[in-house]
């Protein structure tokens, strides 16, 4: 019996598109139902390891940044920003200092 190349081609076309768009669906529906928050992120980590201080510090500097940062967003008037939102802010390297 011949295969019909015609056909098989379109079958195996059929196939990759329908598992794209399947692919596609399950990464939105995840986005959208599974993947959770920073703030939910942050609170599983620091009520994982409480016995590591380096990562509980961490955690406290992240959180104390996220909330200066909210208020200084609060602070501003309506409309765009006259300069960048961190621009008084030095840039720090993520390296630990012994």
């Amino acid at each position: 019996m011949p295969f019909d190349l015609e056909k098989l081609a379109e079958i195996v076309v059929a196939l990759i598109i329908s598992s794209s768009v399947l692919l596609v669906a399950a990464a939105v529906a995840w986005r959208l139902a599974v993947k959770p928050s920073l703030q939910a992120l942050l609170d599983n980590r620091s009520a994982r390891s409480p016995g590591d201080p380096v990562l509980s510090r961490r955690v406290t500097e992240l959180e104390e940044e996220l909330r200066a940062l909210k208020g200084r967003l609060a602070a501003l008037p309506e409309g765009s920003p006259t300069r960048p939102l961190g621009a008084d802010v030095p840039w720090r390297g993520t390296k630990e200092k012994a």
